[in-house]
Parts: C-alpha cells; sequence; structure tokens
C-alpha cells in the first residue's frame, strides 16, 4: 500500500512538474515573440522614416536603433 501511494505521490509530482515546465517555456517563447514584434515594428518605423527623407540622427533618437543599424537600412 505505501508503495502504490508513493508512486502516485511520484506520478502527480511529476506531472505538476512538467506543467510548470511548459508554462515556463511558452511565457519565455511569448516574451521572445513580443520582442522580436518590437524589433520589427522599429525597423518598418526607421524604413518609413527614411523614405521620407528623415535625417539618420532623427531616426535614431526616435527609434532608439542604433546608427548602424539605420545606415544597413539605406541599402
Amino acid at each position: 500500500m505505501l508503495t502504490q501511494h508513493k508512486e502516485t505521490w511520484f506520478d502527480g509530482a511529476r506531472e505538476e512538474g512538467w506543467k510548470k515546465g511548459l508554462e515556463q517555456g511558452l511565457e519565455k517563447g511569448r516574451e521572445e515573440g513580443r520582442e522580436e514584434g518590437r524589433e520589427e515594428g522599429l525597423l518598418t518605423v526607421a524604413c518609413n522614416l527614411l523614405k521620407l527623407g528623415r535625417p539618420v540622427e532623427e531616426i535614431v533618437a526616435a527609434t532608439g536603433l542604433e546608427t548602424r543599424v539605420i545606415r544597413s537600412l539605406m541599402h
């Protein structure tokens, strides 16, 4: 009886650990997706500002992107 209880407890603990790990992995994936989306949005804004003829320094100030990143979009 004690062995059966121990196995049941172990299975429950393993399942809880699995669920917790899955949730942590999903949250990390969501955060990475949000970050990628922010970067993509900033690059789109930078491209649009370049098309409007705005100076690179102004785009750096508006987006927070590095000068080299903005200049790479010019090519």
